[in-house]
């Protein structure tokens, strides 16, 4: 009864999306539902095929339910679908359910994926398309692709991958849409070192309390001015706080393989306090490219130029207390990233991050990614200077950074002055996979 319940909340939901798709779409694209197995998938395409139809692009953004039936992912209402679509482009917005155990359970629906693409009438160029924390997943994958599993094996990897993940299809280029470094690097940022007793996460460090107006917070706003000492002191400690959870976390899987954990094969994982991000609070902090690159301005002219992020402050002390629940292995798979000595921010750089640690690393993962590479940043978030290194890191002859001026995360102006950002995006998209003398 409950299986068959959640089965028709996704049939609805399916539904749903459909008839809102197909109101605003259906003058122009058409769609097509996919199935593959425990993943499915929605092709948006032009209804009349055109000059732009031999080119299809693989849309996924990772969901992190356990049950798709249960809780399902939904990719179908992702603006890259009517938005490519109706320039003429084939794209399939992939839907896929996945524990925090791994990004792996997720390739074999991403090769289907491919394949599927490569199968249709008139295509003869694949490529793959996300955004947020859908880069890591993409840039992973096109790795192990291109290279074969033992690009995410070896003793420098905190915890190897274990999937089966031979004879991966290969895409043709990727899209990146203001993606994340990883899911490592994401958890490191979040890591609060005010707290120094895991047993005791109430009790915080005050000299090292991001949160503290005395440390220069504004609780009215989440905005923060820091001083120089104090970042020093902030990161180093975060640094070191990360470091100890990694270990931590290692010695318990090492009692789990030895037999002399209270569990079989995992066990629980509780991390207190992920709210530290400083970048969020003091918008200085990775707030300016350190070379130039494009920007995509309101005024529809592109100027390269040092970009500055314009995004507001975002502190969220109102979250103090609250913790995560992993499993070991989860941990140590998706969350975990080494940093070292010289662990740091500034308003245009990040060091001290050892990116070959962790096997969701987008930086490292592009150094071994050969086809083209599309990075489009919004300067209206904190993506401006990660997405630079992201882009220094990849070995694609062919790749391109580009900035779309006031944009927010999700696309969309973050005021009014910035105009149609969603337009700018996608137009330029357009024109990057419609050379022919790239694809």
């Amino acid at each position: 009864m409950v299986q068959r319940k959640a089965t028709m909340r996704l049939v609805l939901c399916f539904l749903t999306i459909m008839l809102a798709t197909e109101a605003s779409w259906a003058q122009s694209t058409q769609t097509t539902y996919v199935s593959f197995g425990r993943a499915n998938a929605l092709l948006v395409e032009p209804a009349e095929p055109g000059p732009n139809s031999h080119i299809a692009l693989v849309y996924n953004h990772p969901g992190t339910s356990l049950n798709l039936l249960l809780d399902p992912v939904n990719n179908f209402d992702h603006r890259s679908g009517p938005e490519l679509a109706s320039r003429g482009y084939r794209v399939l917005l992939l839907n896929h359910n996945s524990s925090r155990t791994g990004y792996e359970p997720i390739f074999p629906a991403i090769g289907q994926s491919i394949e599927y693409l490569r199968n249709l009438p008139g295509v003869d160029t694949v490529l793959l398309l996300t955004h947020s924390i859908g880069g890591p997943v993409m840039a992973f994958y096109q790795n192990v692709a291109e290279n074969g599993p033992g690009a995410c094996q070896g003793p420098e990897k905190i915890y190897s991958c274990r999937g089966e993940l031979t004879d991966l299809p290969t895409a043709d280029g990727i899209v990146f849409l203001d993606v994340h470094l990883g899911e490592g690097f994401r958890f490191l940022t979040y890591v609060d070192p005010a707290i120094d007793d895991e047993a005791n996460p109430m009790h915080r460090n005050a000299a090292l309390d991001m949160f503290a107006k005395a440390n220069g917070y504004d609780p009215a706003d989440g905005g923060a001015t820091y001083s120089q000492a104090f970042l020093k002191d902030f990161f180093a400690a975060q640094g070191d706080r990360n470091e100890r959870l990694i270990q931590a976390a290692e010695k318990r899987l090492s009692a789990i393989d030895n037999e002399t954990s209270l569990y079989k094969n995992d066990e629980p994982f509780e991390v207190a306090s992920l709210i530290a991000r400083a970048l969020q609070s003091d918008v200085s902090l990775i707030s300016r490219t350190r070379s130039a690159h494009p920007l995509l301005k309101a005024d529809g002219t592109v100027e390269t130029q040092i970009v500055h992020s314009v995004r507001p402050p975002s502190g969220r002390h109102d979250r103090l207390g609250t913790y995560e629940q992993y499993s070991v292995r989860q941990f140590l798979a998706s969350e975990a990233l080494r940093t070292t000595a010289d662990y740091m921010m500034t308003e245009d750089s990040i060091t001290g991050v050892d990116w070959a640690s962790s096997i969701n690393s987008a930086p490292s993962n592009l150094e071994g990614v050969q086809v083209p590479v599309l990075i489009l940043t919004m300067s209206c978030h904190y993506f401006v200077v990660p997405n630079e290194l992201l882009f220094e890191h990849a070995a694609s002859k062919d790749k391109q950074l580009v900035y779309v001026e006031g944009a927010s995360h999700s696309m969309t102006p973050c005021r009014p002055e910035f105009g149609d950002t969603v337009k700018r995006t996608f137009d330029y998209v357009d024109g990057w996979l419609s050379d022919s003398e790239r694809f």
